[in-house]
């Protein structure tokens, strides 16, 4: 006769469900503001660029 008995209580299985939610949770909201920042910056160098002052060439090749 076996007995068939979880290793896990609830409990646990329900901390460890809560804490992968959590995690996943940080991951899409740090992907989120890494978005964010990055269209900020973006926007930012446009802006940069059509300014008057900052008119001069980027990039300069020399041979």
């Amino acid at each position: 006769m076996s007995k068939k008995v979880k290793d896990n209580p609830d409990g646990i299985d329900f901390l460890k469900n809560e804490s992968a939610r959590q995690r996943w949770e940080l991951f899409h909201r740090a992907i989120a503001h890494a978005k964010e920042s990055n269209n900020s910056d973006l926007d930012d160098a446009d802006i940069v660029s059509t300014d008057a002052e900052y008119a001069g060439p980027l990039l300069t090749i020399v041979k």
